[in-house]
């Protein structure tokens, strides 16, 4: 995958920050700088294979608004891929297709999702199996990518069997997802239950600037690490593969905290 040397000599920080304000401003609420920067880097990051997608939740832009300012990146050469946007549940995602469809295919073919029962009616969370459900999911998604429009907005007929909690995990490339039996509740087990997070951070340099922005995080049960350990530290090589072979951000660093939470919603 090609990319420019660095995306930001294109356009200047001041016209990124522009040019996110303007595009993606719904009723005037308006991104600040700082907003706007780690958007259009975490936008680079799908663009370049880092991360197969980006979940847009920055302050309620519309699909269209999106779909506006990735063409005004695509022009100044900040991105260079056809990146797409989906609607799925009012939710936005930035997808880079050919890298889902790659990560998707891996997936069906290893099984290697981690998936975390949390039904409410459990004691404590529980690892479960790569189920014939989750695979369905997978698969029918795929067959979204025939589709060659740049904004798709799935309907509801197609996903309103899914636990979108376990499929926004799948699109966003997470190792471990949380499941629940969405029939009975969407309450969780979670309440008060040791949390460890895991979270990748970069640094994006644009003149003067150097943004930095959490590229994942997710969390899993304190009393699992040891089950899905080996299983994350292969993720984090993989990872570690895919962000080499860029050299647009830079600073690639690891965390994690254990946290525990009186509610835990997913």
């Amino acid at each position: 995958m090609t990319h420019l040397k660095s995306g930001a000599m294109v356009s200047s920080s001041e016209m990124l920050i522009s040019a996110a304000q303007k595009c993606l401003c719904p009723r005037k609420k308006r991104l600040c700088p700082s907003s706007c920067l780690e958007v259009t880097a975490q936008i680079i990051a799908v663009d370049l294979g880092v991360k197969p997608a980006l979940l847009y939740d920055s302050n309620g832009a519309s699909p269209y608004q999106l779909q506006l300012y990735l063409h005004s990146l695509h022009e100044s050469g900040v991105v260079c891929n056809s990146l797409r946007i989906m609607s799925i549940n009012d939710n936005i995602f930035i997808i880079n297709p050919d890298i889902m469809k790659s990560h998707l295919d891996e997936l069906l073919e290893s099984r290697s999702l981690h998936l975390i029962d949390v039904c409410s009616s459990r004691k404590r969370p529980v690892l479960c199996a790569f189920e014939k459900s989750a695979e369905e999911m997978v698969r029918s998604f795929l067959k979204v990518f025939i589709n060659k429009l740049d904004l798709v907005v799935l309907e509801e007929e197609l996903y309103k069997d899914w636990n979108l909690c376990t499929f926004f995990g799948i699109l966003l490339g997470y190792p471990a997802s949380y499941w629940f039996d969405q029939t009975k509740g969407f309450e969780n087990c979670l309440c008060m239950t040791p949390l460890v997070v895991c979270t990748v951070w970069v640094r994006w340099q644009i003149h003067e600037i150097k943004q930095r922005c959490c590229l994942y995080s997710f969390s899993v049960p304190e009393e699992l690490w040891s089950d899905v350990q080996s299983h994350i530290q292969r993720w984090t090589e993989h990872l570690r593969e895919r962000f080499s072979k860029q050299t647009v951000l830079t600073d690639l660093c690891f965390s994690r905290d254990t946290v525990t939470l009186p509610c835990v919603t997913l």
